[in-house]
């Protein structure tokens, strides 16, 4: 636990919201993700950018991406379309990004009052090798 951000018992990503930092953040957290320049993009595609691991990058966990979610609906709606762009965007398997974006944004879960479902995409086969 020593690991968490010293610096406040303030939610971190409450704090970025709050100073207009959020983008800036993620954004640096984005490049981390990536491969090295040189390497091959067949064999490194880099780090798949994770709500879990921007929330770590900060220092924070997944509670502080709750409290977010409360206290700054729009900015926490803004992250989570980040790293949806970035996930359909990345080499990963289809598997890899459908548990990914069922379990942690929140893609087939239940609408409030509607009982309606949101979409949720399944990939039956590799869509990065259709030539998109």
């Amino acid at each position: 636990m020593s690991e968490l951000n010293p610096k406040s018992n303030r939610n971190a990503l409450i704090q970025a919201a709050c100073d207009g930092a959020l983008p800036k953040k993620i954004k640096k957290y984005l490049t981390s993700c990536r491969p090295p320049p040189d390497s091959d993009p067949k064999k490194d595609s880099g780090r798949l950018p994770t709500l879990a691991g921007f929330c770590s990058s900060l220092g924070c966990g997944l509670q502080a991406a709750a409290e977010l979610e409360q206290e700054y609906p729009l900015e926490f709606d803004y992250l989570c379309a980040v790293l949806e762009d970035e996930a359909l965007n990345s080499a990963k398997s289809p598997t890899l990004l459908n548990h990914y974006l069922k379990e942690r944004l929140r893609y087939g879960e239940k609408v409030d009052g509607g009982g309606d479902v949101i979409p949720q995409p399944i990939f039956e086969h590799d869509i990065l090798e259709d030539g998109a």
